[in-house]
């Protein structure tokens, strides 16, 4: 068996094959009792797109995202580990070869840009190697 990811949410929409789950990420800090006083409250809502499942679902029904940890991985891949090393590497190579540190900097930082339009592009591809699944909630 397979580990997974989970998340609870709300149903927010529903289309003909496919429906938008809204779920709110908090930070380390949302589980503080002092998280009013410091003002370092962080709650984030993120809208989720899962095929639409077997079973009957309706708007405003609470549900549980299923992602198992390969997709997990693999994400974390694609938005953190890979521009992270393509940052350092051309800052690092650039300046070895006597560049300056801002040449260096820019050079990167065009360089993110690119990658990340490159993934967006590549987004309908991404989708079909990552799989949300969705279960509807016990009342």
């Amino acid at each position: 068996m397979t580990k997974k990811v989970q998340h609870e949410g709300i149903v927010k929409s529903i289309s003909f094959q496919t429906l938008d789950v809204v779920i709110h990420s908090h930070s380390a800090c949302s589980g503080c009792h002092a998280k009013g006083a410091c003002g370092m409250e962080d709650v984030k809502q993120k809208i989720i797109t899962v095929p639409l499942p077997e079973e009957e679902i309706h708007i405003g029904d609470k549900v549980t995202v299923y992602a198992s940890l390969d997709n997990a991985f693999y994400s974390v891949l694609l938005a953190y580990i890979i521009p992270s090393i393509l940052t350092i590497a051309i800052v690092f190579f650039l300046e070895i070869s006597g560049n300056s540190e801002l040449m260096a900097a820019l050079s990167s930082l065009i360089l993110l840009v690119l990658y990340f339009i490159i993934l967006y592009l590549s987004r309908n591809k991404i989708n079909k190697k990552i799989k949300f699944t969705v279960e509807k909630q016990a009342i």
